[in-house]
């Protein structure tokens, strides 16, 4: 497990993600307070919730923490060190992993800036979009189409036998259902240079109900009813 924090706008972010970088605990505090203050109420919260034994923290959580994790909650804090002959930007082991999931999050508008005035209203934010990235793993695991690696590229799409413009816009869309297409993907699929009037036909087909608008100016099939 590895935790690690983010500092924006007066808060400071406190997180802890599995070795896969999902999120299992969140905690927000005000910026003036001290990193391994901050991490006492995090490892707490998440010993009384997983059965863990090894935490990797960067460097801001040395000190009183460990011994603080050792002696109460019986747990080995190990802080991932950079190295002072190093210079510029250097991929850290372990913390990586942290820093990657702090990416996906700042990829929601909301969480970009921290509009909320308490902490715990941010954290339910924080939250609300972990919840949409595993709905989407999920979708994909059950489409049976496991997510791309990392240089890998997407699956050729089938011939499109429609012949208006909607029916092409279907048919891509169900060729990948896991998919969340934006305007100007689909507009170069096709060979449309007018992208701009494309996203506003986009926009008025979500409204009528033959496609999912599943986020700013991304699109996907409808979902199918059981």
């Amino acid at each position: 497990m590895i935790i690690s924090r983010a500092q924006d706008n007066g808060r400071k972010r406190h997180i802890a993600v599995d070795t896969l970088g999902l999120l299992l605990r969140v905690i927000v505090t005000a910026a003036s307070v001290q990193d391994r203050d901050g991490a006492h109420p995090l490892l707490a919260r998440l010993r009384t919730k997983f059965t863990i034994a090894l935490v990797w923290a960067d460097g801001g959580y040395a000190g009183r923490l460990l011994a603080w994790a050792r002696d109460v909650l019986h747990l080995t804090v190990t802080i991932v060190k950079r190295s002072d002959d190093l210079r510029g930007f250097v991929v850290l082991p372990r913390r990586w992993v942290a820093e990657r999931t702090f990416a996906w999050l700042t990829r929601y508008r909301r969480l970009v800036r921290i509009y909320e005035r308490k902490p715990e209203h941010h954290e339910a934010m924080i939250w609300w979009a972990t919840v949409h990235q595993m709905t989407r793993r999920l979708t994909r695991e059950l489409a049976g189409q496991p997510p791309h690696g990392r240089w890998s590229d997407p699956p050729p799409l089938p011939e499109l036998s429609s012949t208006d413009r909607r029916g092409k816009v279907l048919e891509i869309l169900a060729a990948q259902p896991w998919r969340a297409w934006k305007g100007a993907e689909l507009a170069a699929i096709l060979g449309i240079e007018n992208v701009n009037s494309f996203r506003v036909q986009l926009s008025q087909w979500s409204h009528q109900g033959y496609i999912n608008k599943i986020g700013p100016a991304l699109y996907g099939p409808m979902p199918t009813r059981a």
